[in-house]
């Protein structure tokens, strides 16, 4: 039977704890005590990038309270450090695009967006932060742009001394009451489109991601053990809507930092490529790999995973996937 520990020999149960933990205290505002847990854990767990980003998330809120900016900064050290042991983190650089746009380093943010959108061309957030900055830099060229020289008044030539003749002339068309002048252009309404963003300092930091569905998940959570005993399970990971691994059943040992992420961002881009289509919605997926048969299931709000054999029988898979999905739903 395997065990439930790493390939280097830590246990994941530390880790769960720590960031359950670390959560919980989050949601209750406990934010000084929820940064103790991380770093608790990131003692213990120093390689695990759900870690860094929660304790980013947690920095941000902070931020949101105590208006410092030396918390953004941390929180954005600490999502680059994330992204270096998981480069595929969606949620991890949706946050520290966001963090860089707040702070105007609009390349830097740009960088991190086009990654995303390479991927997920139809990604809502990652479009609008990169509309915006383009936005501004249309700005700041028309800033720079020279000012067109202005023209002098061409002042008109003085008419001849106009004769007997043309004075009578000129009575009678007054009296018409016919205007000779022509009609100006309308006005050209130069307003600028309101910014869908808002103000550089106005930014809003979207740290509380998945949090109305904490509930759900929970519940989504509860349910996972009626896979214990499926024959040939390796693992199972329940992703909420933004990437982050909300629960795990580790049995091989995979690695926490990159197979959810790269599940999440299979998932995101097959369902923008059914919607693209006109197909409908994304429920179920299938992929063959070296590592397992990695199955990807729709499941309201979340994404779950279950890796299995690849010898496994997939009828009593799916008979056990229906039955979950049952009790979840009632």
């Amino acid at each position: 039977m395997k065990n439930n520990t790493k390939p280097d020999g830590k246990s994941s149960e530390p880790k769960e704890d720590y960031l359950k933990t670390a959560k919980d205290l989050k949601k209750m505002n406990e934010l000084a005590l929820a940064l103790e847990v991380c770093d608790k854990g990131l003692e213990k767990n120093p390689n695990d990038s759900n870690i860094y980003i929660l304790k980013s998330q947690i920095q941000i809120d902070t931020f949101k309270k105590e208006k410092n900016p030396d918390n953004l900064k941390s929180a954005l050290s600490n999502l680059e450090k994330a992204l270096k042991l998981n480069p595929q983190s969606y949620i991890a650089r949706i946050l520290a695009s966001q963090i860089c746009l707040k702070g105007k380093a609009y390349n830097k943010a740009k960088s991190m967006l086009a990654g995303i959108l390479k991927s997920l061309p139809d990604d809502e957030k990652a479009s609008s932060m990169m509309a915006f900055i383009i936005k501004k830099e249309e700005e700041k060229a028309r800033a720079k742009a020279p000012p067109e020289p202005e023209k002098a008044p061409v002042k008109p030539a003085e008419p001849p001394a106009p004769s007997q003749d043309d004075v009578i002339i000129k009575n009678e068309d007054e009296t018409t009451g016919e205007s000779k002048e022509e009609s100006g252009e309308a006005m050209v309404d130069t307003h600028p489109e309101e910014n869908n963003w808002g103000a550089d300092d106005k930014l809003v930091i979207d740290s509380d991601s998945g949090n109305e569905n904490t509930a759900h998940l929970e519940a989504l959570s509860d349910k996972l053990t009626m896979f214990g005993r499926l024959e040939g399970l390796e693992a199972i990971f329940l992703v909420d809507n933004d990437g982050q691994l909300f629960k795990s059943i580790n049995k091989s040992g995979l690695d926490e930092n990159v197979i959810p992420s790269l599940v999440f961002n299979l998932y995101k881009a097959s369902a923008m490529g059914m919607r693209r289509v006109g197909y409908g919605s994304f429920q179920r997926g299938v992929l063959t790999t070296p590592i397992g048969t990695i199955i990807l299931v729709n499941v309201f709000y979340a994404i779950l995973t279950l890796v299995v054999d690849n010898d496994s029988n997939l009828g009593a898979v799916e008979t056990r996937i229906q039955r979950y999905l049952g009790e979840v739903t009632q």
